[in-house]
């Protein structure tokens, strides 16, 4: 079996094939998403077509696959595609809905996210990629991802040793010296971005595009608190520039139903988003009673700064003006309504946690070091842009009083505002550390 799916085309291509002729014999059928509700039709005399809908939230989508076999005969059957005695079968299978993104803040209309109706979409990719054959989507295929992929070559040294990878991966682990593997994940970390963001789409969520169930953990959504982040942190020093515009698209979508948010949780101007997100514009905390992990004011002035970061990349002006500026601008505007100015004169961000950590404290370091990010970048946006001269002082106000960084009792970076970590936590998130990666400070 071989697979592969083509951002060019906008279909995925599977080939079965055997070492004897005539020996593919199988039938394909379709398992529809358990919470939809539809039907599958024939569609023409070698394929399937389903025409879902979601059951909560009325988003319409079309699955089509088609079989092309050589030699055999393919038929359709009770919504089943049967291949008989062929050499090789390729199926060929594309899908859309009728999602498109909403800038709207009104949120009024049940069917705001209307795009380009999935039966179109998919009738006129599956017509197109079937006057190519298999070996010229593959090419297509090759090229398009090639073209971003072979920018960037890295070289760390050492030999590539004679083992399979997960032997490599078992040794690595046990202190082994291979710098290859390290070469390898660094550029297999490209290839995963290049395959799940790219322009027009959705950017890389928890699972990426090979999530192999209908509900999958975390429901396999955008978390501000890292996640999303995380997965975009090298892809401008990676030469990736195309694959972070999604990313762009996302926290855009996010912004005037933020507004909302900052408004009705804290009271403050500008926008926020909480620990988790999803593409329909959903931002407020999560509807839980524990806020130890669930509470992240600053989720979208993290995601922010990768804005200014595609700026510092691309030197894009109108960018920075149109598009960066505004969304930075009210991150700040909402970090400086959001602090807490204690009667020394310093500011504080009470109350914040350690994301997934906790617990509540009066002015946690991740929280302080997203604040001084955002309002730094804030502050350089409008200095190049000649806007917001009464604003700046401000933000600079802020960022001269701001809690500074502490040492702790073991010689570490203070995770809350007083001295309790414990060193033999050893809990998976170290946001603390935001201030040396991905931050600057």
């Amino acid at each position: 079996r071989k697979t592969f799916v083509s951002y060019p085309d906008n279909v995925m291509a599977i080939r079965f094939s055997a070492d004897k002729p005539g020996k593919q014999n199988l039938t394909l059928s379709y398992t529809p998403n358990p919470c939809s509700s539809g039907k599958i039709k024939k569609d023409g005399p070698v394929g399937i077509a389903y025409y879902g809908q979601l059951d909560n939230n009325g988003m319409e989508y079309v699955v089509r696959v088609k079989a092309i076999a050589e030699q055999g005969e393919v038929t359709v059957e009770d919504g089943n595609i049967i291949v008989k005695e062929a050499d090789a079968v390729i199926f060929l299978v594309t899908a859309d809905t009728d999602y498109e993104p909403n800038y709207d803040p009104s949120f009024t209309d049940e069917k705001a996210y209307v795009g380009n109706h999935p039966k179109t979409t998919t009738d006129l990719w599956m017509k197109n990629a079937l006057k190519k054959t298999y070996y010229t989507l593959i090419n297509r295929h090759v090229k398009d991802y090639q073209s971003l992929y072979n920018r960037v070559e890295i070289d760390l040294g050492g030999e590539t040793p004679n083992l399979p990878t997960d032997k490599r991966l078992e040794a690595y682990r046990n202190g082994a010296v291979d710098h290859k593997l390290e070469e390898l994940y660094f550029q297999y970390g490209r290839y995963l971005l290049i395959a799940s963001s790219r322009p027009g789409n959705l950017p890389a969520n928890l699972q990426g595009m090979w999530h192999n169930n209908v509900d999958g953990p975390w429901r396999v959504d955008y978390h501000n608190n890292i996640n999303l982040q995380m997965n975009y942190w090298p892809a401008l020093t990676a030469n990736l520039t195309e694959c972070a515009e999604p990313l762009t698209d996302f926290i855009r979508l996010l912004e005037k139903p933020g507004r909302v948010t900052a408004k009705a949780y804290w009271g403050a101007r500008g926008w926020a988003a909480g620990i988790s997100a999803n593409p329909f514009g959903f931002t407020a905390p999560l509807e839980s009673t524990d806020m130890s992990w669930n509470y992240n004011p600053v989720a979208a002035s993290w995601l922010a700064t990768h804005l200014w970061e595609y700026y510092e990349f691309t030197r894009d002006k109108d960018f920075l003006k149109e598009t960066a500026y505004p969304l930075i601008k009210g991150c700040a505007l909402f970090c400086q309504d959001f602090l807490w100015k204690k009667p020394d004169g310093t500011y504080t961000a009470a109350p914040s946690t350690s994301p997934e950590h906790g617990p509540i404290d009066q002015g946690t370091t991740f929280t302080h070091a997203v604040i001084r990010e955002i309002l730094q970048q804030a502050i350089q946006s409008a200095k190049i842009l000649k806007k917001d001269k009464k604003l700046v002082p401000q933000w600079q106000e802020i960022l001269d009083n701001l809690v500074p960084y502490k040492i702790g009792r073991y010689g570490q970076i203070l995770e809350w505002s007083t001295d309790i970590d414990n060193p033999k936590d050893e809990h998976r998130h170290v946001n603390h550390l935001f201030g040396l990666h991905p931050g600057s400070t």
